[in-house]
């Protein structure tokens, strides 16, 4: 049975046609009927269908009758294609032996091809190389073997010329997936190991993890022992996912599925742990777990109503059981209360968690502007890791700062180069690599600040090269750097979650253009509002909201026109008064606009 297991990812940069190679494959090995079959089927969240993206990877099982006669086991997962979820990626090819991987053969290799074929080959996984979309006219297969050769290594022929959307060659990829991917390794009759690789949180039955047994067999009713944790619990239901939940007695070396222990502590269930019988004696290696990827970008959560704070945190716990990827911390703002400090991988993976925080617990969110991690040196030589610009000693005890770089590698075509040596430039990037590729293709390679990427470089990448470049980055650690930390004030009372750490060369641009925004973005008073953005004491840049006026002289006609500056004068000491009472609601739209700058 063990040598009749298959487990395989599907891996590819974003918009290549994984979620519908997925479909496909499904459909052919009869998991699905027609008339349960609705478009990237492994895609259920909501999110996922409305962006066209895969953010979560998901595993289903499914069984293949073969050309040589007998029945397999394929353990497919569909994993996601954009930089930010890369962890998810790791996570999943922890658990194969094995991985396809799809180029689209219009676009050919990008940056996030070259990305997790290396993660791939990091875990000594066997790649299959799929060739898809080659029903389109734009489709260049001559070109895209070339860079299989170039880049990986790969012979051509072994290249299978798929159509995903057309169900073109889907056979074939499933003979080679039997003939290529190695079966599972392990000793059914050894100690359980197995590897929790992802987890999810159920009201009715708690947290539900899905496992890989390395090992041994894990059966219901049976004691298991969480190795990092220390803790036992008792399998109460195993199952499959094929792809609706299936429950099974038991499960044994190469099988992937899920346990369900009526873990309630979400803390107790740790990605990359690895799972034991709680009856056996002797000493358990731990499976190497996959790498930890540390946060990049962080941000403040804060809910609008101080009430659901709790109610956050709990969302929080639950949400972070399922992406182990973003961590958080408690965090109180003098304008927005009590909320969290959480770290993300980057803007899109913020985007996606603040919107499913919102829909899946039904919260009304405020995030503040993303900013990353810096070192700085103070006077009395103490060194403090800073992810909130509010927490910032005095400029006067300063001795050095330092800010993450990393080093990007962007894949375009050559008619772009010029508008994104330009861009890469003005973020403060130094180039160190331009390479020809075949066909009019050019990557390049820079290194540059982490802070400069974080908020609108994808979306500027992307417009000036049409959409035709693709970017993929890696941490190289930290570098000695000149910022200003800049304070915006509202009346002369700083907002600290407007605060925001910068090079001092751009700072008096960038306070002047939030100045501006936030002049937009904040509604009227009844008093003027003044908006300055100051370095230390140091007001650097200044806008005014003007009062709502009302004509206080409107029914006063005729006579003297000492009558109207008495009614003009009361109305002057009615609006100072005001001022020194009135509180500025600073509305969601104000802390977005810092992001669109």
């Amino acid at each position: 049975m063990q040598n009749q297991i298959r487990n395989f990812s599907i891996i590819a940069h974003i918009d290549h046609g994984k979620s519908t190679l997925a479909d496909r494959i499904l459909e052919l090995t009869g998991a699905i009927t027609a008339r349960e079959f609705k478009d990237q089927l492994l895609d259920d969240m909501d999110l996922e269908r409305e962006r066209g993206i895969t953010i979560k990877a998901r595993a289903v099982r499914l069984s293949y009758k073969a050309n040589n006669g007998l029945d397999y086991i394929f353990n497919l997962i569909d994993t996601p294609g954009h930089v930010d979820f890369a962890y998810e990626v790791s996570r999943s090819l922890a658990a194969c032996e094995g991985a396809i991987l799809v180029i689209d053969a219009s676009q050919g290799v990008e940056a996030q091809t070259l990305a997790n074929a290396s993660l791939a080959n990091e875990n000594h996984l066997t790649l299959i190389p799929i060739l898809n979309k080659i029903d389109l006219p734009s489709a260049n297969i001559e070109r895209c073997c070339k860079q299989l050769s170039e880049f990986f290594g790969m012979d051509p022929e072994e290249a299978i010329l798929t159509s995903a959307k057309e169900g073109i060659g889907i056979k074939d990829i499933l003979e080679a997936v039997i003939k290529t991917i190695p079966p599972p390794k392990g000793k059914p009759d050894g100690p359980l190991r197995a590897l929790l690789f992802d987890s999810w949180f159920d009201t009715f039955q708690g947290a539900v993890v899905l496992i890989r047994v390395m090992d041994g067999t894990i059966r219901k009713g049976m004691r298991v022992r969480f190795i990092s944790t220390q803790t036992e619990h008792e399998v109460l239901a195993l199952g499959v996912h094929t792809p609706k939940a299936k429950p099974v007695e038991s499960l044994s070396v190469g099988e992937v599925g899920y346990l369900v222990s009526g873990i309630r502590d979400v803390r107790e269930a740790k990605l990359g742990d690895t799972i034991t019988d709680a009856m056996y004696a002797g000493d358990v290696v731990p499976i190497p777990g996959y790498k930890e990827m540390k946060p990049m970008v962080f941000c403040g959560l804060y809910t609008i109503e101080a009430n659901f704070y709790k109610d956050l945190k709990e969302a929080l716990g639950k949400l972070r059981l399922n992406d182990g990827s973003f961590c958080y911390e408690p965090e109180t703002s003098l304008a927005l209360g009590f909320g969290f400090r959480c770290g993300f991988l980057g803007l899109l993976h913020m985007e996606i968690i603040r919107e499913r925080l919102e829909r899946e617990y039904h919260l009304d969110l405020i995030s503040t502007a993303p900013t990353v991690v810096y070192r700085v040196t103070t006077q009395k030589g103490e060194i403090l890791s800073i992810d909130n610009p509010a927490k910032l000693p005095p400029v006067g005890q300063i001795v050095r700062f330092e800010e993450p770089y990393i080093r990007g590698m962007i894949v375009t075509r050559e008619e772009f180069l010029g508008a994104l040596l330009n861009l890469c430039q003005e973020r403060r990037g130094t180039q160190k690599g331009i390479e020809y590729m075949d066909m009019n293709q050019v990557k390049l390679t820079y290194e540059m600040p982490l802070g400069e990427i974080i908020l609108d470089f994808y979306d500027q990448l992307k417009s000036l090269s049409r959409g035709y470049a693709s970017f993929d980055y890696e941490p190289i650690g930290l570098r000695e750097a000149y910022l200003s930390k800049v304070d915006i004030l509202l009346n002369g009372e700083m907002v600290d979650a407007l605060s925001f750490m910068i090079d001092k060369d751009q700072a008096y641009t960038r306070g002047k253009q939030i100045a501006e925004k936030l002049r937009e973005s904040i509604p009227k008073q009844m008093f003027e509002v003044a908006i300055q953005a100051a370095i230390g004491t140091k007001v650097i840049a200044r806008e005014t909201i003007k009062a709502m006026k009302k004509n206080v002289t409107a029914k006063c006609y005729g006579g003297d026109i000492t009558r109207k500056r008495k009614l003009w004068e009361k109305q002057k000491e009615g609006k100072k008064r005001m001022k020194q009472v009135g509180r500025i609601e600073v509305p969601q739209e104000a802390f977005l606009a810092v992001l669109k700058i």
